[in-house]
């Protein structure tokens, strides 16, 4: 339980209200560990299932449940964080994941985000160089 409570406290800090952080760990999200199991587009499945739950439930849906694009965005550069720390073998503990640190993911997966679009264009046709 203390886990999902900072995991919940770190959404918070993202940009994310009281509710949409529910919401994200209602889905299964409830600790730093999962977020550094899954891939990138998971989260925004993840984002897709509450927006159409709301949805189909209409005025009965309950709680003020937004995603702010900067919380969006805060949230994957944690899963890059986190999918670091893993892939490093350094502890996971989401309550460093505050202040210069949030910046730094954030400017990490910017760059990784330009490298990855940059490198689309890239893609050689090999069959036609023959």
């Amino acid at each position: 339980m203390a886990q999902v409570n900072a995991f919940n406290a770190a959404l918070v800090r993202l940009g994310f209200n009281g509710d949409t952080a529910t919401a994200i760990i209602d889905e299964g999200f409830d600790n730093l560990e999962v977020l550094s199991e899954v891939e990138e587009d998971d989260i925004d499945q993840v984002i897709k299932n509450v927006r159409e739950t709301r949805r189909v439930l209409g005025a009965q849906a309950q709680g003020n449940i937004t995603f702010p694009f900067l919380a969006i965005r805060r949230l994957k550069a944690m899963h890059g964080w986190a999918a670091e720390l893993r892939r490093t073998g350094r502890q996971l503990n989401v309550g460093l994941f505050v202040g210069a640190m949030i910046t730094t993911a954030v400017m990490r997966y910017s760059q990784e985000a330009m490298r990855t679009s940059s490198t689309e264009d890239e893609v050689i046709d090999k069959s036609s160089l023959t």
